[in-house]
């Protein structure tokens, strides 16, 4: 759960690459302390909430914030660390970042800054651009005396040095931020794209480098800076993601980056503004009742813009899982934009994810059984919680009592365990959004009739279940083989039957010398890509005219590495699959929706 606290908007600085809106720059509000201190609970209570999040980081911002007054920032900064110790000594790992231009008017924040220098879960960034940005004036006037406050600062193992990657850094070089920044000690870096929104907007149209610049940048960057110890985040993030497959975080593709303004009000990220502003359906305050659940239920739509979007190129990727497309704000871009911006060299690709990059991180820190091990932990507690569901009776929130009470929805939502979905908009989010809610809070879903047959997303909903995209959440394989009865030539279809016809016949298969995994008709690879789809259908006994459809489907053979892939994953199937009772989706009828 990545999160943020803008405190106030205004700013000393004119950076074209800003991506706020520049009337917004000029407005001189500020956060008032409760208010303050109050979306730093709910940010926690938030976090509570979820049972699938793992990990908290709290950014604050401006503008520039240290055009707050200074006693906002002596009394606040020392308490906001204390709840960051108080989440860290129970083990939830949290990290704080205070972003500043480090063009403070008031002096005393060089030793407020250096007071906790040491902390271990604080961090302070501070930005760079190409000269073309105008941060640092004409001829980068003022950067010698951004270069001696950093010098000020003393210990720089606290600074963070983000790079915007603009084609103007991309011409001055890796060798230049090694011998300006990392030299006076600076041993983190992070890599961001242009956001195209703000200022930025024209800043993104003249200054976005080709993609294959920047991957080629951060992997110059990072080699270069090993001696001295750097560390490139983007890479480091993409280690990381390489073992599990989990979504890498450098990309602004966490499941949460929601953003309080000065006023305290929500918005779902906070690289967008003022009118560019992505609010909740309804509009909600730190203040408000409810505001920790009402903060997941409005994360919907975003949340499923992660998970439900994917460039056209993006499809067949082996690492998919893990870059999620690429870097967030480019995947709203025409996809002529993005197209425009991949140019490389002939047998080669480039891309908004850095495929480039995957692809060498792969060589050394791709782990296929730490993807399988990541994986089983989520199928175990999946199985555990769907357990759990079987047993649960209870009268269910009938979403249709709550069409025109949103306060007394969520005062529902808090007592109930099971939720009948509806077809149609709730609050502005669709079923599919919505389930996300359900999801995250670990309540069960019961559908009309026990059916989807309603629901116009009921393809990519069943997709996202067979993903393993839902946490808890789980579906009767009755919808599964209905879905496959109604539509038989969709993509959803044409997956699932081959994963089911190669579950069914891969032990009398031959296998093939030919290296790599095996690729069948649909595109289904039958590897680790798929591999929460080829475990479901190696437990499962399809219906007679599902089976016979999946038998027709049966491919000639395997390679020996998918071979070995389903030996190997073939024993998790029985020993989860075992774990797993019979779901039932069916509202019984005395509580059937009237």
């Amino acid at each position: 759960m990545s999160t943020t606290i803008s405190t106030n908007l205004n700013c000393n600085l004119s950076c074209q690459h800003c991506y706020i809106q520049p009337e917004l720059l000029r407005r001189k509000e500020y956060i008032d302390e409760a208010t303050f201190r109050r979306a730093v609970e709910v940010i926690i209570e938030a976090f509570h909430l979820d049972q699938s999040v793992t990990y908290l980081h709290l950014d604050v911002l401006g503008g520039e914030a240290t055009l707050m007054p200074f006693e906002f920032w002596q009394r606040n900064l020392p308490w906001v660390l204390a709840q960051v110790d108080d989440l860290n000594r129970v083990g939830i790992q949290t990290e704080f970042t205070f972003c500043s231009n480090l063009m403070w008017k008031d002096d005393r924040y060089l030793g407020l800054l250096r007071e906790f220098k040491d902390h271990p879960a604080m961090d302070i960034a501070i930005p760079f651009e190409g000269p073309e940005s105008g941060r640092f004036g004409k001829g980068m006037a003022i950067l010698p005396k951004y270069l001696e406050r950093i010098e000020a600062l003393g210990d720089c193992n606290m600074l963070n040095l983000v790079l915007v990657m603009g084609q103007g850094l991309i011409d001055l070089g890796p060798q230049y931020i090694i011998d300006t920044f990392v030299k006076r000690g600076v041993t983190d870096a992070t890599c961001d794209m242009i956001f195209p929104w703000g200022s930025g907007k024209s800043y993104f149209e003249k200054a976005q480098p080709q993609y294959r610049d920047v991957a080629n940048y951060i992997a110059t960057l990072s080699k270069l800076g090993e001696p001295y110890g750097l560390t490139v985040d983007h890479l480091d993030d993409m280690r990381k993601s390489l073992r599990t497959l989990s979504r890498s975080q450098n990309t602004l593709n966490d499941a949460y980056e929601f953003h309080w303004d000065q006023r305290g009000e929500l918005s779902l990220n906070p690289n967008q503004t003022g009118t560019e502003a992505l609010k909740p359906y309804i509009n909600l305050n730190a203040h408000d009742a409810n505001a920790a659940l009402k903060v997941i239920w409005g994360n919907n739509s975003e949340l499923d813009n992660k998970l439900s979007f994917e460039h056209d190129f993006c499809r067949d990727c082996q690492f998919l899982q893990a870059c999620n497309s690429g870097w967030y704000p480019h995947k709203g871009l025409p996809p002529e934009t993005v197209k425009s911006f991949m140019a490389a060299a002939e047998g080669e690709f480039s891309c908004p994810g850095f495929y480039q990059l995957w692809e060498e991180q792969a060589a050394e820190n791709f782990d296929q059984i730490g993807v399988s091990r990541y994986a089983n932990v989520r199928r175990i507690k999946r199985a555990q919680s769907r357990k759990l569901a079987a047993s649960d009776l209870s009268e269910p929130l009938h979403e249709l009592d709550f069409k025109s009470d949103y306060e007394g929805y969520f005062e529902a939502v808090k007592r109930t365990s099971r939720v009948l979905l509806e077809p149609g908009l709730l609050f502005g989010c669709t079923p599919r959004q919505r389930l996300w809610f359900y999801d995250r809070l670990q309540k069960q879903v019961l559908l009309p009739d026990g059916s989807l047959n309603q629901f116009e997303e009921r393809f990519s909903i069943l997709a996202h279940s067979l993903a393993g995209n839902y946490h808890h959440l789980a579906f009767s394989d009755e919808l599964v083989w209905s879905a496959l009865r109604e539509a038989p030539a969709t993509p959803f279809s044409d997956y699932v039957v081959d994963a089911l016809a190669v579950a069914e016949a891969w032990r009398d298969l031959p296998t093939a010398v030919s290296s790599g995994y095996s690729k069948l008709r649909s595109g289904l690879e039958v590897s680790y890509k798929f591999e929460d789809l080829i475990v479901w259908a190696l437990h499962r006994h399809p219906p007679a005219d599902i089976q016979s459809l999946a038998n027709t489907r049966c491919p000639g053979g395997l390679t020996e590495e998918s071979a070995d892939f389903l030996r190997r994953v073939s024993l998790v199937s029985r020993a989860i699959g075992g774990r797993e009772p019979a779901v039932s989706n069916l509202a019984p009828s005395h509580e059937a929706s009237t």
